[in-house]
């Protein structure tokens, strides 16, 4: 009888204090036990959320006695009981998300736009497209989360918006592996194009073999995480039957093994980029190059940080936001370093002055051989001057015979070339040399 006064007293202390709220029998009974433990009373609200001691003692029962949408119903009228604040960041992944996005469509675009012109596309240009087309979804159901709760504290949601938060991140996880590696992919094929060396060569054909079946094996394997799929997304409620592994443990590898990725591509060129004699503005070009990629490194590493939280955490609608904010940065910031090149083609042949002119690149090359009386001269000119006529003083013999021949040869590169081209022949010409 004094248990059943309790829990009485609870249930009309709880109504008083918290409205509209509405606490589950099993969260009351729990709440009841723990007060007779306690100083507080029962309508002394408080007392009772001041009380840390009473408050573990609840949540323990709680998660022993309640189911998990009973759990959440309770957490809920607690934090109104206790006038805790209503968190809100929703709008940071959707934020980062269209700033990202755009600048990475924008990179897309214009080296599309190149491939176009030239008609022609190349095994790096097709890697670029894809990611982006995988990348999509990700930013697109970035905003379906946000409208579902994304951002909110668990127990503010209704049992539907959590499971379709759940399942908008399932599509954005399944759609952030193929795009992530696909720009890698692209990297090393212009890395493969810009240095002919032999063992470099190897080397890239290693690195996209890698990338290839990582993204094929870790696709597959997230779209199969459940058995059956839908399980996926059904599963936190603690209600359906089927199998899952431990999806937590699968992220951890696949962001190690992503990073050591990033590290490894990185660092493939450096030796071979000291060997070239660059100006100044192609050595400013590579480094801003290297500098997104190793931003992106630094933004893998945080997420993975991220990750090792997220994995703990009981509120995964609140505090997976930054884990879903870096993984949407991530994967644009590394289409825009993959489209560099070829943004800087794409500059170059519509603002040479700025950049550098490649709209009609010219080469002059002066040579001076002196065979008797023959002064010869090359510039790469089409067409020749011959002059013929009385020697100036100095000469041999007096009346000589002075030819002077130009030749003069502008080409334009092909879209995305003009920095491999370039690189190229300086390659080529110092192993010459050599």
């Amino acid at each position: 009888m004094k248990s059943k006064i309790w829990v009485m007293l609870t249930v009309v202390g709880l109504a008083a204090v918290s409205g509209a709220q509405t606490m589950p029998t099993c969260a009351t009974n729990c709440l009841a036990t723990q007060l007779k433990t306690s100083s507080c009373d029962p309508t002394d609200s408080e007392c009772i959320c001041a009380d840390s001691t009473l408050m573990n003692g609840v949540a323990d029962c709680v998660l022993a006695s309640c189911t998990v949408i009973e759990g959440l119903a309770a957490q809920n009228a607690t934090q109104t009981l206790c006038k805790q604040p209503v968190r809100d960041r929703r709008l940071v992944a959707p934020i980062a998300t269209a700033v990202t996005a755009a600048i990475a469509l924008a990179f897309v675009s214009i080296r599309s736009f190149n491939c176009h012109i030239q008609g022609e596309y190349q095994w790096a240009d097709l890697c670029a497209v894809l990611a982006m087309v995988f990348s999509i979804p990700m930013d697109v159901f970035e905003f379906f989360m946000m409208g579902a709760g994304m951002g909110r504290d668990i127990w503010t949601l209704t049992p539907e918006q959590i499971t379709n938060v759940v399942k908008y991140t399932w599509v954005t996880q399944v759609a952030y592996i193929p795009a992530i590696i696909l720009t890698k992919i692209a990297i090393v094929l212009f890395f493969k194009r810009v240095f002919p060396n032999n063992t470099f060569q190897i080397l890239c054909l290693g690195t996209i073999v890698h990338c290839f079946l990582f993204m094929i094996s870790t696709t597959i394997t997230e779209i199969l995480s459940c058995i059956p799929v839908e399980y996926a997304w059904s599963s936190w409620s603690g209600t359906g039957e089927g199998v899952c592994y431990d999806n937590t443990a699968f992220w951890w590898a696949h962001s190690a093994i992503n990073i050591a990725t990033d590290l490894w591509i990185l660092g493939l060129p450096i030796p071979l980029i000291f060997r070239l004699q660059l100006g100044l503005k192609k050595r400013i070009y590579l480094i801003l190059m290297f500098s997104v990629g190793i931003i992106i490194t630094v933004v893998s590493i945080v997420r993975f940080s991220g990750l090792v939280t997220y994995s703990t955490s009981t509120n995964p609608t609140y505090n997976n936001v930054m884990v879903a904010t870096y993984s949407v940065i991530e994967c644009n910031l590394s289409i825009v370093c993959c489209c560099m090149p070829a943004t800087l083609a794409f500059l170059r042949r519509y603002f040479p002055r700025i950049f550098g002119g490649s709209s009609n690149r010219s080469s002059n090359h002066q040579s001076s051989d002196n065979i008797g009386c023959y002064t010869i001269g090359g510039s790469y000119n089409v067409g020749g001057n011959y002059h013929i006529g009385r020697a100036t003083k100095g000469s041999f013999p007096p009346r000589g015979i002075q030819k002077t021949v130009t030749h003069k040869i502008s080409y334009m590169p092909k879209a995305g070339d003009s920095d491999a081209v370039e690189l190229i022949d300086i390659e080529e010409q110092k192993e010459r040399e050599h």
